[in-house]
């Protein structure tokens, strides 16, 4: 991801443990059996739907409403704090990314640490994104000196509450990470989110705050991990809601775009694992510039197409044995893969994390490298022993095995709330067969 930034980071991906006392095939094997004895279960013990039931969950006490209050206003002070920092820093910062705190802000801290945390706190970039601080803070000066209220959405599909726009988004963002031979560049950078941050603020005037949570790659992504999160905040008394993890993907939903939101990030961190091994080694060769970018762009877009296209089968098959809508039958099972797409991302993010994630404490003493040492952290060095290596392996297969099984819950669950039992199983072999070939591929890109 951030090769660039850091030498370390070059392993950050699926790729790189070969040393595991475990074979690939044996891997790649007990991952499937894993799934296969999960619907043997869920077909034994989970005759009826429950998810969607149970994720009402139950609200707590009122004093967390003033709690959440609080919360909220210190994540909009210091996600504005960080985005101005970073904006700052990739403007008139130093042009030396290991120096720069920007890089580390946007690779590490938001992209993986955020995601990381909305699945355990719920939809913390709802409060965090500076986005919408700054057009909650445009409303409110528009309701107060201008007298006008910004116009209420419509509901409809259109393109004020389609995925399309973060689908655009979150492409951009992956072919930056994983495709541009220039990403290192932290003037480029600058514009970049500079210009992306002109366009998320564009739309949010023209179609209000609301647009941030569907329209904003990042805000549609993480609100999709959010939905597996055991807390949430109910949106009537602001009160703090638990439920059981995952269980609020049962009501996501399905409006346009959302199937290849989910798709796009699976089929961008599948890439990743990828491009770490020795065929894509051979493939790229000595290819710099733009055909370096040329042939990776291909390969992402190629990964997105296979996983696509095998989710796309597997789907319309499901239809076709229930006598559903084959069209229909993407958008509605595509909740089962927001497991998934999370668990590549851990199996791919964790050390980068873990390690690299470390270095926010040297830079934040001098973020725009100019010497500085505002909290006597500047020497701080990255504590590469806080984990075994095995241990992070395992803990990766244990992700991405687990991610899996609660994919396949999903999909039976969704099933059985679809047709009769008999036939609900029936129709989900497919999606098995699917799934059990996800697993086997990421825990073989772990090994390779």
């Amino acid at each position: 991801m951030i090769a660039f930034v850091f030498a370390p980071v070059f392993a950050h991906g699926v790729g790189g443990r070969s040393d595991l006392p475990i074979p690939k095939w044996a891997a790649a094997w007990s991952g499937g059996a894993a799934l296969i004895i999960s619907f043997l279960l869920l077909y034994l013990l989970w005759p009826t739907p429950r998810l969607a039931r149970a994720s009402v969950g139950k609200v707590l006490a009122s004093y967390t409403r003033y709690l959440h209050d609080v919360i909220v206003v210190v994540l909009r002070a210091f996600g504005l704090l960080l985005f101005a920092t970073t904006l700052i820093a990739l403007w008139f910062g130093s042009v030396n990314s290991a120096e720069n705190i920007a890089p580390t802000m946007i690779y590490v801290i938001l992209w993986v640490g955020v995601a990381f945390a909305s699945l355990v706190f719920g939809d913390l970039w709802q409060a965090l994104n500076p986005f919408d601080t700054l057009a909650a803070i445009a409303g409110f000066a528009r309701a107060r000196v201008w007298r006008r209220t910004p116009e209420a959405l419509d509901d409809d599909g259109t393109i004020a509450m389609s995925y399309w726009p973060a689908v655009v988004g979150l492409f951009a963002f992956m072919w930056l990470e994983l495709c541009y031979h220039d990403r290192s560049d932290i003037r480029r950078l600058a514009f970049i989110v500079t210009t992306y941050s002109v366009l998320v603020l564009t739309g949010a005037a023209r179609y209000g705050r609301a647009w941030l949570r569907t329209g904003e790659a990042f805000g549609a992504y993480f609100g999709l991990i959010a939905r597996m999160a055991p807390v949430t905040v109910d949106r009537d008394s602001r009160r703090l809601r638990v439920r059981p993890p995952f269980s609020a993907l049962s009501t996501l939903t399905t409006r346009p775009g959302i199937t290849m939101l989910v798709l796009v990030s699976l089929g961008g961190t599948t890439f990743d694992g990828i491009s770490r091994t020795q065929f894509w080694q051979k493939v790229l060769e000595t290819s710099t510039g733009w055909n370096y970018t040329f042939i990776n762009t291909f390969g992402l877009i190629w990964m997105t197409g296979l996983v696509s296209i095998a989710y796309a089968i597997a789907t319309t098959a499901a239809a076709w044995i229930t006598d559903a809508d084959r069209y229909d039958a993407p958008a509605r099972y595509i909740h089962t893969l927001v497991p998934i797409a999370f668990a590549y991302e851990f199996a791919h993010y964790f050390t980068l994390l873990l390690y690299e994630g470390q270095d926010i404490f040297r830079l934040m003493s001098d973020p725009f490298g100019r010497a500085w040492n505002l909290f006597g952290t500047v020497d701080y060095v990255i504590n590469f022993t806080l984990l075994s290596p095995n241990t992070i392996s395992w803990a990766k297969i244990a992700g991405v095995i687990i991610g899996h099984i609660i994919a396949v819950t999903l999909a039976h669950d969704r099933a059985i709330e679809d047709s009769d039992h008999t036939l609900a199983v029936k129709s989900q072999l497919p999606m098995l067969a699917v799934m059990v070939a996800y697993t086997a591929t990421a825990l073989w890109l772990l090994l390779a």
